[in-house]
């Protein structure tokens, strides 16, 4: 009877392993969609003298809804998966609507409130636009992180470098003469490709 107890046990600890390392995984592609959304925005925007503020609301507008697109998708598979098992994963609505107001606020503080008052305050154009793209991705990705939290009661700690790197580099751009917007990119594309890393590695790590 005891090692029945002991097999299931087991059992069931390998399986919430599977899950776990399955949402990191979920997680991950995430986070490596938006690279590719921020790298398309960077290979439209390079060989423009200007960057128009429309161009860059009607882009970003545009990969929110293809990237809710592609979200749903995963979510749809994630949640069959752990429905499989007998579980449940993080798909209610209140989870749903804090990332939505994670992004809609770091996009109207960071592409619209941040370069606004920069540009009032003499700051050069690029750097002002520079310093807005950073918040945006920083405030977004922490409100992220608040989510995750409050959904799951623990931290997403792979998520940490997502959101503190772009954080930390608006503190260098004012000291950048060219360039800005580049460097903001490769800052933003560095700290993404480290939490991608970190989540794939938790969820090698949990599997045995």
């Amino acid at each position: 009877m005891e090692q029945n107890i002991f097999e299931l046990k087991e059992a069931i600890e390998r399986i919430e392993d599977k899950l776990i390392s399955a949402e990191k995984i979920y997680t991950a592609i995430q986070f490596q969609v938006w690279m590719v959304v921020m790298i398309v925005y960077y290979i439209i925007i390079t060989p423009l003298s200007t960057i128009p503020w429309q161009l860059t609301a009607i882009y970003w507008i545009s990969a929110l809804l293809v990237v809710a697109y592609i979200s749903s998708k995963i979510l749809k598979r994630m949640r069959n998966l752990f429905k499989s098992y007998g579980s449940k994963t993080r798909s209610s609505a209140r989870f749903g609507l804090g990332i939505v107001l994670s992004w809609v606020t770091g996009s109207i503080t960071g592409w619209m409130i941040i370069p606004s008052f920069l540009l009032q305050n003499g700051v050069e154009e690029m750097s002002a636009i520079a310093i807005g793209f950073l918040s945006f991705i920083s405030l977004s990705i922490f409100g992220m992180f608040l989510t995750f939290k409050r959904s799951t009661q623990r931290s997403e700690l792979e998520m940490v470098p997502a959101f503190a790197i772009p954080a930390l580099a608006v503190l260098v751009v004012p000291q950048i003469q060219t360039a800005q917007m580049a460097y903001a990119g490769f800052c933003v594309a560095s700290a993404f490709g480290i939490t991608v890393l970190a989540y794939m590695y938790t969820a090698f790590r949990v599997l045995r």
